[in-house]
């Protein structure tokens, strides 16, 4: 059994990780492993480079604003997920992107909607920006450091196999860092 196939068969066996993964670099001091194939993180982040909307955040706000007050009931970062998800549709249709490579960058905006969503309770808040309850802010600046963490929010810590740490890496992290910083900023008047 090849090496990476011994540190494979202690996730399953061990670790409990039933879905395929492939080591992606090994070393003296730490195991790499992903579940996408080779080359998904470059392609993803080439999709990224297709769809700048999503950076504008001017563009996002006047989105979010709009979604906001067609249903002032809905909670803040749903309207944020739906403006984003928006502007990425018409930057995929303008580039000519297949559908599975936006959806999988769709996929982490709706995961940072989801993380927005846990520390914003004090939702809806109708159309306008509104300062958040000392509780959430507390909530965001935790979870921004956990973001940048060395092995934070975004690194999966497995265990250690012969005395090496296993993890994962999430290949569009410091997108979502981005993304994160700019719905708290855009759905509340509290400075990232």
């Amino acid at each position: 059994m090849s090496p990476d196939d011994s540190v494979l068969e202690w996730l399953k066996t061990v670790a409990g990780v039933a879905e395929p993964r492939r080591v992606v670099r090994r070393s003296a001091t730490s195991i790499l492993v992903s579940k996408f194939p080779e080359g998904f993180a470059a392609r993803l982040h080439e999709t990224i480079d297709h769809l700048p909307g999503m950076f504008d955040d001017a563009l996002v706000a006047d989105r979010f604003a709009q979604f906001a007050a067609a249903e002032p009931d809905r909670l803040r970062a749903e309207s944020w997920r739906l403006a984003v998800n928006s502007i990425l549709a018409e930057d995929a249709a303008r580039e000519g992107l297949h559908p599975d490579a936006v959806a999988e960058v769709r996929a982490g905006v709706d995961s940072v909607a989801g993380l927005l969503d846990s520390i914003l309770w004090t939702s809806p808040a109708g159309p306008e920006p509104h300062p958040p309850a000392r509780s959430e802010l507390e909530a965001y600046r935790d979870t921004r450091a956990r973001m940048d963490a060395e092995r934070g929010l975004f690194t999966r810590h497995y265990g250690f196999f012969e005395g090496i740490p296993v993890e994962n890496h999430c290949p569009g992290s410091q997108v979502a860092r981005r993304l994160f910083a700019q719905a708290w900023a855009i759905i509340t008047t509290a400075p990232p």
